[in-house]
């Protein structure tokens, strides 16, 4: 597999220079934006890039916590009532930089995101190939306009997302979406990746732990998902 790549995604769009890690394998016909969780660029966001890679996807997580957790996550929230936003922008200029290195069309590249990163991709998946919101918190409807076909991954043991998939399910349906997916798996929150702190997994009730058979059928999901809609 290629190496990473340590890089800055140009400022642009109104968006600032972003900090941002990549694996470009040769050949790739699809790539892949992936959007961290609520921690921030950690090594378990490394490997979801790592994983994408092994796939044959170019693959590019931007740190959206570089200028400051506080004002992403303010303008985050603003993005789930409009859809827009610097946040919005950073991922696509990360999707534009892709595209340019990996010689590939917009159309042909997914996001996906995790936690925080779900709500994100829910968020600003307006015009993307294709969106893969894991855990993730319902924005508005207007932020959900023109959204690519979704596929949302939840745990059914994260009682802190109990009335989400349901609640995605009828949004999506609402707004014609027939080929997207929402799957419910027997597993905690953020059961797709690890790494999770002790505080957090001791005191709210999100069924924090190690699923392997969910993970896996989750994984397998995704990918055919992508393969299908960015092809």
């Amino acid at each position: 597999m290629n190496a990473g790549i340590e890089l800055t995604l140009a400022a642009s769009g109104g968006a600032p220079d972003t900090p941002a890690f990549a694996i470009l394998p040769a050949g790739a016909r699809r790539g892949v934006v992936v959007i961290h969780e609520i921690f921030g660029r950690t090594p378990e966001i490394d490997r979801v890039v790592e994983r994408f890679a092994a796939a044959g996807y170019a693959a590019v997580a931007p740190d959206l916590f570089h200028r400051g957790k506080f004002a992403c996550l303010r303008d985050v929230f603003r993005a789930m009532k409009t859809g827009e936003g610097v946040s919005a922008q950073q991922g696509r200029n990360a999707r534009a930089w892709l595209c340019e290195q990996a010689g590939l069309a917009p159309e042909h590249v997914g996001l996906i995101g995790f936690c925080f990163g779900g709500g994100y991709a829910l968020s600003a998946g307006r015009g993307w190939g294709a969106v893969s919101a894991n855990y993730a918190h319902l924005p508005s409807r207007k932020a959900m306009e023109r959204i690519g076909p979704v596929i949302a991954c939840y745990g059914a043991r994260d009682r802190t997302l109990a009335k989400a998939p349901d609640q995605l399910r009828a949004r999506l349906a609402s707004m014609g979406h027939e080929d997207s997916e929402v799957h419910v798996f027997d597993a905690g929150h953020s059961f797709l990746t690890d790494g999770k702190p002790r505080l957090i997994q001791k005191f709210m009730p999100m069924g924090f732990g190690d699923y392997p058979e969910a993970r896996d059928d989750a994984w397998t999901r995704i990918f055919a998902f992508f393969e299908k809609q960015l092809c």
